[in-house]
């Protein structure tokens, strides 16, 4: 009964077709928490700098200056913007942007501005890093700035707003005041209300076999007769909440997997607070180890499939490493999902590269000695928003507060809403561990104290999966990960982005993966040598894991076991905590 419950839920809520869940603003949520040192104190650090060398150049702001004006005075005295510089970005495309007078001058006026802003900085004097950064800092001023977030600036709020008789308006206060009522960094990107954790969300059914300070343990109640006897057991992120896998009835890759013949388990993290600052990474590879030999006891078999995902990945294969160098052979395969294992490939990353840069970090460690190590679950929201601001931000202070419309009920942003932040520590190991890039030279990374064996060498297959077109991750610095893996590893590329490759249920019409066996070559030549397969890549996943998931047994007829029985129904209780300031 609550499974069809669960399910017609999703029903009603999701209705959107596959166009709708192809948005930006879908691509675009955060998903891994590599954030390297971009911290809301750098981006002020960066505008002193910035202003430091206006004042130390002032010929290049002349120069640029005196370029600006003299633009913005043909665009004045031409009285429109040219064909070839009428912007082809959806905020400037109602018609009144090449109908109106006063709009055709401001487009180009706005776009002349923000282009010298761009062009001060590449002659600024900057080192490539802080040049990175600046750019950032100058984009984030150009995109609050547009005039389509302005209601005079933006003439389809202006005629919705006549239209209404000012009832738009009206909604848009409402709007604007509920959220900072609530405190948000940003403006409300999803109509959570339809959507409830354990109903319609994170709803495949299951138990909670395990409970430390730091995780709980779910194992799912099997749906076929027999099952795989080697079970998978899926780690998820450390930051955002692990239902991004079991998302809606129909929409989980955890509830197919299921419905596929695997015994499934997952951790899921507590939020942590101020009082977690110490957990650490290796609090939670230790989590990880007491995941591992859980499902060793419960299920009997010794060498469970792992699955690990984004940030989570180098913790799990640094467990695995462990493992393997004491030839304990606890892993049956391993895949990784969104996975950088070499942080040096993520240095190229646009914008998050240019805060991983160590000596950086150092330098803003000197200039901000009280700078808080940890990172809330608003400041996580707020960076990851500032990524793609025109998606993330303006387009909902658009639409919530100048046409006074709702957001969306997308069970994919609800999720996202769902916050989570990263204790103090864990930052700071995780900066260390960027900048060491242990993984990368055999010995250099250990757990307990033991080093752990070459990533190359390890004794079972892996898989590594990328998103084609992940903004957090590229899917190149994923690729180095394949192979850093050696010959035992194969390696997928989602056609989509981070999220919308992790939510791909077989019948979306445009869903499709490549695959190419060899990865010797460089990410550009792997790519030309792929062969494109239309369709989900669950299917291919059930295959490559099912043949290495042992043979067919009997399901379970009760979760857990006398060592570790049922606590209670999935998704347990800490899925339902919040993030804390």
């Amino acid at each position: 009964m609550a499974r069809k419950k669960a399910s017609a839920a999703a029903t009603a809520v999701e209705t959107r077709t596959d166009a709708d869940a192809d948005n930006d603003a879908t691509q675009a949520v955060g998903g891994l928490n590599a954030l390297g040192e971009l911290r809301l104190e750098d981006l002020r650090d960066s505008a002193l700098k910035l202003w430091l060398q206006a004042l130390r150049h002032p010929a290049v702001v002349a120069r640029e200056s005196a370029a600006f004006y003299a633009q913005l005075a043909k665009i004045i005295v031409r009285g429109d913007g040219e064909e070839e510089t009428l912007s082809t970005d959806a905020r400037f495309s109602d018609s009144a942007w090449q109908k109106n007078g006063l709009y055709r001058r401001l487009l180009p006026a706005y776009q002349a501005w923000a282009q010298s802003l761009q062009n001060f900085v590449d002659q600024a004097g900057l080192d490539p890093k802080e040049t990175g950064r600046a750019k950032f800092l100058v984009s984030q001023v150009t995109e609050a700035f547009a005039p389509t977030n302005f209601l005079l600036g933006n003439p389809a709020a202006l005629k919705r707003a006549i239209d209404s008789g000012g009832k738009s308006l009206l909604s848009g206060y409402q709007n604007w005041l509920s959220d900072v009522t609530a405190r948000r960094p940003v403006p409300s990107q999803v109509d959570t209300r339809p959507f409830k954790v354990g109903d319609n969300l994170a709803a495949t059914p299951g138990d909670v076999v395990m409970r430390t300070e730091l995780f709980e343990l779910l194992q799912y109640a099997p749906q076929t007769d027999k099952v795989h006897e080697r079970p998978i057991l899926v780690i998820p992120s450390i930051i955002n909440k692990y239902y991004a896998f079991d998302l809606a009835p129909g929409r989980s890759i955890l509830e197919y997997l299921v419905q596929n013949g695997f015994t499934v388990f997952v951790m899921v993290y507590r939020n942590p607070g101020k009082a977690h600052d110490s957990w650490g990474m290796d609090t939670y590879m230790n989590g990880m180890d007491e995941a591992l030999a859980a499902v060793q006891d419960i299920s009997g078999c010794q060498d469970p499939n792992v699955l690990a995902v984004c940030g989570a990945a180098p913790l799990a294969v640094t467990v695995a490493g462990y493992h393997e160098a004491l030839k304990s052979k606890n892993i049956g395969s391993m895949t990784l999902f969104v996975a950088p294992l070499d942080t040096a490939a993520m240095e190229k990353t646009p914008v998050l590269g240019d805060f991983s840069d160590p000596k950086l970090a150092k330098l803003s460690k000197t200039l901000m000695p009280q700078k808080s190590d940890r990172i809330s679950a608003d400041e996580f929201t707020l960076l990851f928003a500032m990524l793609r601001p025109n998606d993330l931000i303006w387009n909902y202070w658009v639409n919530n507060y100048l046409m006074g419309e709702g957001p969306p009920a997308f069970d994919v942003l609800a999720w996202n809403s769902d916050a989570t932040g990263m204790t103090a520590q864990y930052n700071r190991d995780f900066q260390d561990f960027c900048a060491r890039n242990p993984l990368a030279t055999p010995g250099a990374m250990r757990f307990r104290d033991t080093p752990i064996a070459d990533v190359s060498r390890f004794g079972f297959d892996s898989l590594v999966i990328a998103a084609r077109t992940d903004h957090i991750c590229p899917w190149p610095s994923v690729y180095r990960s394949a192979q850093m893996l050696g010959k035992r590893c194969d390696f997928l590329l989602g056609g989509r982005g981070h999220i919308q490759t992790i939510v791909a249920p077989p019948g979306g019409k445009k869903d499709h993966y490549f695959l190419n066996p060899d990865h010797s070559k460089d990410a550009d030549a792997w790519f030309a040598g792929a062969q494109r397969v239309d369709g989900s890549w669950w299917p291919y996943y059930v295959e490559w894991c099912g043949k290495r998931s042992g043979k067919m047994v009997a399901a379970p007829k009760k979760p857990g076991n006398k060592t570790h029985p049922s606590l209670g129904k999935a998704p347990g209780t800490y899925v339902h905590e919040k993030a804390s300031s």
